[in-house]
């Protein structure tokens, strides 16, 4: 697996996640799957061997970039750029990795690097891609003028009451990026003849809402600064003007999942959330409990 030691060590993650992949049928997924791997081939395809790491994952890819992040965001981009059909959605962290064993011996890469990178991937929509504050800020640490084309959008807090600043990448700003930097010149005319049908875009485009799309299991009351807009399910897309906003979602028996997002006009984010079932251990407490107050209740009345 290349040259990683068995100590934690910084990389860039980038994890292709294929939406709605577990619903597909066996014959789909495999499909899919193939399809995956031709895309990140050619995506990582430039960069040499021991700096690249690729896995498996339940419902995509993810690989590994022992490189600058500069270089990570270069097959992040090619990823989404070739992925046209493909219902793709990319995570990009940038964090702690392990070479360790799994029980049956065979090496495996671990690490809050891939996790925060998977959990990323799991928010975006199709076609997006969601970077982390650390990856940004590992980004502009060495190669500054490459962090310009990431964005903030807002800020997300887990399960675990951990906030995450989120950023995304528009490639059309890239691309533009490039072309400045080819013919500043033309471009600045061009800019300016543009400037009275631009703002004219802009200000049609802001009465466009923007759009959540809502994926909670097994069930969560949807509130919106503040403010309840029904349970999901049955609720799966939710309108809101442009601009920043508190989207909370509550399950009596779990912490709130809060996120903190600026969203542009016509804008869509996906909030993908699973509210897991107690654990074992804490379901027999819970019963054990229950059991003794049943048993005091019988002592007091001679039963």
């Amino acid at each position: 697996m290349n040259e990683i030691p068995s100590a934690a060590v910084p990389a860039s993650v980038i994890s292709l996640l294929v939406r709605e992949f577990s619903h597909q049928t066996v014959a789909e997924q495999a499909k899919l799957k193939a399809q995956l791997a031709a895309l990140l081939a050619v995506a990582i395809g430039p960069l040499r061997n021991a700096a690249r790491v690729v896995l498996d994952a339940p419902d995509g890819m993810v690989a590994v970039v022992l490189d600058e992040p500069a270089r990570a965001l270069e097959v992040a981009q090619r990823a989404q750029s070739a992925a046209e059909g493909l219902p793709l959605c990319i995570g990009v962290n940038h964090g702690p990795v392990k070479l360790a064993a799994d029980a049956g011996g065979v090496p495996e890469l671990l690490g809050d690097g891939i996790v925060a990178a998977v959990t990323l991937a799991k928010l975006a929509t199709r076609g997006r891609l969601l970077a982390s504050r650390s990856f940004h800020d590992a980004l502009e640490a060495t190669a500054p003028h490459r962090a310009t084309e990431i964005s903030s959008i807002g800020a997300f807090t887990d399960a675990n009451v951990r906030t995450h600043d989120l950023f995304t990448l528009d490639p059309r700003a890239a691309a533009a990026r490039r072309r400045w930097l080819l013919a500043a010149g033309a471009l600045a005319v061009c800019g300016i003849l543009a400037a009275g049908a631009g703002v004219r875009l802009v200000r049609s485009g802001a009465k466009r809402p923007a759009v959540i799309q809502l994926e909670i299991t097994p069930l969560g009351d949807i509130f919106v600064d503040g403010e309840k807009k029904g349970r999901s399910p049955p609720l799966t897309r939710l309108e809101v003007s442009p601009g920043p906003h508190t989207i909370e979602v509550r399950n009596p028996a779990h912490p709130p999942l809060k996120l903190a997002l600026n969203l542009k006009p016509a804008e869509e984010m996906s909030v993908t959330h699973t509210f897991a079932a107690p654990k074992k251990a804490d379901r027999a407490r819970k019963e054990k409990k229950e059991e003794s107050f049943i048993d005091g209740v019988r002592r007091k009345l001679g039963i």
